[in-house]
């Protein structure tokens, strides 16, 4: 048995793929085998650039975890009051290590083509 993601052999008894993590047939024909098991959604962990006071590291972390993000933010001002200093080196550690979420750009609009000599839409 081949995986489907990376086309590594596979034994046809694994669940998931040891090579790239995805689940395999196995994991999910079994009757009971496959419950509670899901492929991990691809959300990365990135500092959104909506919903940020200083930095976005707590929005990033609410994001990511499926939180409120006013309790995030609760739970680091208590790292960073008690004990001293170690919510605040955790935030500038991922302000640095943790990336922006990437700019959203739209697709360029294609104008049709013109007539050059008379700026009118060129005829098919």
């Amino acid at each position: 048995m081949f995986c489907t993601n990376c086309g590594n052999e596979i034994s046809a008894t694994f669940r998931f793929c040891p090579q790239c993590g995805v689940a395999t047939e196995a994991g999910t024909d079994a009757p009971g085998v496959g419950q509670g098991y899901s492929a991990r959604s691809a959300r990365p962990f990135v500092r959104p650039r909506s919903d940020r006071k200083i930095a976005g590291v707590a929005a990033g972390i609410a994001q990511y975890l499926n939180l409120d993000v006013i309790l995030v933010r609760i739970v680091l001002l208590c790292l960073a009051i008690w004990p001293p200093g170690v919510g605040l080196i955790f935030y500038v550690i991922c302000w640095i290590v943790v990336p922006n979420e990437p700019y959203l750009l739209n697709a360029p609009i294609e104008q049709p083509p013109t007539n050059a000599a008379s700026g009118a839409p060129a005829a098919n």
